[in-house]
């Protein structure tokens, strides 16, 4: 009876038991922001960071060795083109210059002597020649009156001695010439000799006075009055603040299009950043080749406006304006996910689309947006900015302001799918 009486109650309970109702699956919904789109021309803009740097920057050195005697400017003097910047002592310079000048002297009298020794030596040649063609014909005479037997042979010899003699003696006048015409060629190359040791030494004496070689700030002395300087020693840098450049790296990749668009006289504007402020500028030229150990070409920045708070040697950050690309759309750089994918807004769904990414632009706050061209996105439709950690292809997204936080969860009453 025990037994019935369990197993008639089992099988009233399972009788009786209320059907079970299927469990309603919920699919999470993401906050996130969007924004419209609408392709446009645009600028791309490269962030650089150069250095502050003048072409004019000279190291002076010492043209002779010598004594500082005397150094009229200090560290941070701004001195004028000319203007004295060190006084070496003279002395030796100065007694150079003399002796050199003394030796000209000298040689330009011989060279006024030996034209005169020309000058008769060819007068006598002249007359040896006359001598010579007058006895000519005294030997003739006496060869035609010995062989009619009027003279005699003594006298015949005679006639032909002097002719012989006189030969000689025009030969000896000749030599003479030629021999004065060599001196004075001797006496000229060493005129130009002696002349250009003049011209050394007082080179050598104007170089004792250190001169700028144009306007410009005194930096970075290295000798002080006594010192004992010789021919190369470095003795102090002039830089001129007023032609500033910016020297900063280009990527390889887009250093020969920036050239061929400076060679085609295409403006490429630059805004450099310093202290808080924006001067104007623009790329001058491009270096023909790349800096060794880095894959970077050197580029050159002008400044167009004002040089106020660039100083020689400092780091600046520069904004390069690129040429302009048509049919692109502007994006923040945290909606883009890796390099070349962004998430449209299809319905309430995330829809992945890959794109070109043709740059980006830089302000002056640090925020950069990406520059990107694809054809699977038009005017108006909107792309998702927030980050979200599970993005994926069909996610399901929501976008109206009464949402959690960007990347909370909300829940979607949904019977028919699942989260992904």
């Amino acid at each position: 009876l025990i037994l019935g009486g369990a197993l008639l109650l089992v099988v009233i309970l399972i009788a009786t038991r209320p059907d079970d109702e299927p469990e309603l699956r919920t699919e999470r919904a993401w906050a996130v922001d969007v924004i419209d789109v609408r392709p446009a021309t645009l600028s791309p803009t490269l962030e650089l960071f150069g250095q502050v740097q003048s072409p004019q920057d000279a190291e002076l050195s010492a043209g002779i060795e010598a004594v500082v005697v005397s150094m009229p400017v200090r560290d941070g003097n701004f001195v004028e083109q000319d203007e004295i910047l060190l006084i070496l002592d003279d002395r030796d310079a100065n007694l150079s210059l003399r002796q050199n000048e003394a030796d000209l002297k000298e040689a330009r009298a011989q060279l006024n002597f030996a034209r005169i020794r020309l000058s008769r030596s060819k007068q006598a040649y002249e007359k040896e020649q006359e001598l010579l063609a007058i006895n000519q014909k005294r030997a003739a005479r006496a060869e035609e009156l010995a062989a009619d037997g009027v003279l005699s042979k003594a006298d015949r010899e005679t006639a032909s001695e002097n002719l012989a003699r006189q030969q000689i003696a025009l030969n000896q006048a000749e030599l003479a010439v030629e021999e004065n015409s060599a001196k004075l060629i001797e006496l000229d190359a060493r005129i130009a000799r002696i002349t250009a040791l003049r011209d050394a030494a007082a080179i050598d004496l104007e170089r004792t006075r250190v001169k700028a070689p144009f306007s410009g700030v005194i930096s970075d002395l290295r000798v002080s009055e006594g010192d004992r300087v010789r021919v190369g020693d470095p003795l102090m840098r002039l830089q001129n603040p007023e032609a500033i450049e910016i020297r900063a790296q280009l990527p390889s990749r887009i250093a020969r299009s920036i050239s061929e668009g400076l060679q085609e006289r295409a403006a490429v504007r630059a805004t450099i950043e310093v202290d808080g402020m924006e001067i104007a500028g623009k790329l001058l030229r491009v270096s023909g080749q790349t800096s060794a150990g880095s894959g970077g070409v050197d580029s050159f920045i002008g400044v167009q406006e004002g040089i106020t708070g660039l100083r020689l040697g400092s780091t600046v950050r520069v904004i390069l304006e690129l040429p302009a690309e048509d049919n692109v759309i502007a994006v923040p750089g945290e909606a883009v996910y890796g390099s070349n994918l962004l998430y449209k807004l299809n319905g309430d769904r995330m829809q992945m689309i890959e794109f070109e990414r043709v740059g980006e632009r830089a302000y002056g706050d640090g925020a950069t947006e990406v520059l990107a061209r694809t054809s699977l996105l038009a005017s108006g439709d909107q792309v998702i900015l927030t980050k979200l950690a599970n993005a994926a292809d069909g996610l399901l997204v929501q976008t109206n302001s009464g949402a959690a936080a960007n990347g909370s969860p909300t829940t979607l009453s949904d019977s028919g799918s699942e989260a992904r």
